[in-house]
């Protein structure tokens, strides 16, 4: 028989032990200490509940994994969850509680937490959609019961149509691609970007019956605002309108007949902007959200102010920062009157838009206003203000972007020496920007910018000529900075598409460089979808054979493509660049920096 004395010293080394909070995983010191069966064990020696066992047991049973008592006792149920939990996630399978362990529990603990809101607020949104859609007499039908699930045909041969394409066949092959695609989300976003296309050429009611093969009541509300902007910038304007008239979302529909408007200033048809800006307007109490009416309000603001109205728009802004001082949040009211001061900014009114930065107190939501006024200084001819103004962004990235504009608007007005020393600026400030996508993108848009300051007078004189070699030439260095890969191609090919317009012989170097990075780039559909962007951006800017170039090389990309869901989306992309080609139209904005 062992001492008395050694039994009471364990069981105060055990209860001490658990009192600090120590977890044992086996038990040969316990039943040491504990007395013959039957009998009742001594106070200090009875295992007290330990906090950290008790969160773990509180987190496995969140995660459906512990069915015991919450108890703060480990005993072999809750080893057998830990163990479970510890296996699923690739971590050591040792049944043992760590504070480690306790923090990955309570993380995925969150994590669930988060996922089922989101799915309830899917859910809530899906069915608020569907409400609406059934509601409304014209867009009821789109939700039809009984839609039944379409079938592709195997045996269909599209060669005929990539040897001599056409709006039309490469639609009609989108749709036949679509049926092929097994998931019903990803099938809703091929048909997104296929009735696009379609309502783009003139063809309204076949977009609708795309818009009723979509299954999520969600997408056929955004599909309905893309239709509606798409006949807008096809120059269809009253169809543009009566499709935005049928929009049951108020916001949607709001932010349609805004991008109907910003087109139609763009063409030219002021006095019909200002129509529909009424249409926006009217009944936009409807919305619920405050800071969303502002947003449009402002937006609206702008838009006056292109169509030649400006006493309008002065009153929307009056109404607008009206309802943003009177928000009850701070964080609320700075973002609102940022809207304010965003579109002051783009009204060209720079010095109220910079004052009116004090009521701005969150630093992202001063950026698009120094960003905004920035460019209307620079617009106006003042480019010491601008660059003034581009010294108060304190994030790099942004202020590099800005100063690219910058020297752009002193190139158009004939200062390229100032021009050439804004670009070293920004070639200074985007070795500082910390995250690789960010500084990719602004060396794009510096290299680009490069080639456009010299680009706009090569060919007058050989040292103008000699003037732009030497631009594009950097431009070439600079690119090869860029890590993004789709990015790196998609910036050369743009230079040797400038090379060869401005009388560069380098073009053709430079496009066997873009060629090689093209190889780099990841998916077929990531490399058609940069052509077809390039192409567009060609076609906007009037060249003309630049842009065909770039349409042939995606036609001969997507004949491979073998995936339904790449091969649709592809092909929506190319019928939408074709009548680009064809019409590049007054509606849309040239894609450039």
């Amino acid at each position: 028989m062992k001492p008395a004395g050694n039994t009471a010293y364990a069981a105060r080394i055990c209860a001490a032990a658990l009192s600090a909070g120590v977890i044992f995983s086996s038990a040969p010191m316990a039943r040491a200490a504990l007395p013959p069966l039957g009998e009742q064990p001594p106070a200090a020696v009875r295992i007290q509940p330990s906090p950290a066992v008790l969160r773990a047991q509180q987190a496995l049973s969140k995660l459906g994994l512990y069915l015991g008592t919450e108890n703060g006792v480990l005993d072999n149920s809750t080893r057998a969850a830990v163990r479970i939990f510890q296996r699923a996630n690739g971590m050591d399978i040792t049944g043992r509680i760590t504070t480690d362990l306790i923090g990955k529990l309570e993380y995925a603990v969150g994590v669930r937490k988060l996922m089922r809101q989101l799915e309830d607020a899917r859910s809530e949104s899906i069915k608020d959609a569907r409400s609406k859609l059934l509601n409304h007499p014209a867009t009821r039908d789109l939700m039809k019961s009984d839609t039944v699930d379409e079938t592709a045909d195997p045996t269909r041969d599209a060669s005929a149509c990539f040897d001599s394409p056409t709006t039309l066949c490469l639609l009609a092959e989108a749709l036949e691609s679509a049926k092929a695609i097994a998931k019903a989300e990803l099938r809703d976003w091929a048909l997104g970007e296929i009735l696009i296309a379609e309502a783009r050429a003139g063809l309204g009611q076949k977009a609708m019956e795309t818009a009723a093969r979509i299954k999520d009541p969600r997408l056929v509300m955004v599909a309905l605002r893309d239709i509606a902007e798409a006949q807008a910038a096809a120059g269809r304007p009253e169809d543009a309108a009566a499709a935005a008239a049928i929009i049951p979302d108020r916001e949607k529909q709001a932010d349609a007949f805004a991008a109907i408007a910003e087109i139609q200033v763009r063409r030219g048809d002021k006095e019909d902007a200002q129509k529909t800006l009424e249409r926006l307007l009217d009944g936009l109490e409807d919305v619920g959200d405050v800071l969303k009416q502002i947003a449009i309000r402002t937006r609206a603001a702008v838009i006056y102010t292109q169509a030649d109205a400006r006493d309008l728009a002065e009153l929307e802004l009056e109404i607008a920062e009206r309802s943003a001082r009177a928000l009850p949040r701070d964080s609320s009211k700075s973002a609102g009157m940022r809207h304010v001061a965003s579109a002051l900014a783009d009204m060209a009114e720079t010095a109220r838009a910079l004052e009116m930065l004090d009521s701005v107190s969150s630093p992202s939501d001063r950026i698009p206003v120094l960003m905004s006024a920035a460019e209307a200084q620079a617009r106006a001819g003042d480019a010491a203000s601008a660059l003034a103004t581009a010294e108060g962004i304190e994030n790099v990235r942004y202020r590099a972007l800005l100063l690219g504009r910058i020297a752009l608007a002193q190139a158009r007005a004939g200062r390229k020496d100032d021009a050439d020393t804004t670009l070293e600026l920004a070639f200074a400030a985007i070795d500082h920007i910390d995250r690789p996508y960010a500084r990719s993108f602004a060396v794009s848009r510096i290299a680009l910018a490069l080639t456009q300051v010299h680009g706009d007078s090569a060919g007058k004189s050989e040292a103008d000529l000699k003037a732009f070699k030497t631009a594009a030439k950097r431009a070439v260095e600079a690119a090869d900075m860029i890590e993004d890969r789709r990015l790196h191609a998609h910036t050369l090919w743009l230079i040797a598409a400038r090379q060869r317009i401005s009388g560069d012989e380098s073009w053709k170097d430079t496009e066997d460089r873009a060629q090689a990075a093209t190889t780099e780039v990841t998916g077929d559909l990531s490399r058609v979808w940069m052509f077809a962007d390039i192409a567009e951006g060609h076609a906007i800017t009037g060249e003309g054979e630049a842009a065909w170039r770039s349409f042939e090389r995606g036609i001969g990309i997507a004949r491979n493509i073998d995936n339904a869901w790449s091969r649709s989306r592809t092909l929506a992309k190319l019928a939408a660049t074709l009548i680009s080609l064809v019409d590049p139209g007054r509606g849309r904005q040239p894609n450039i920096p």
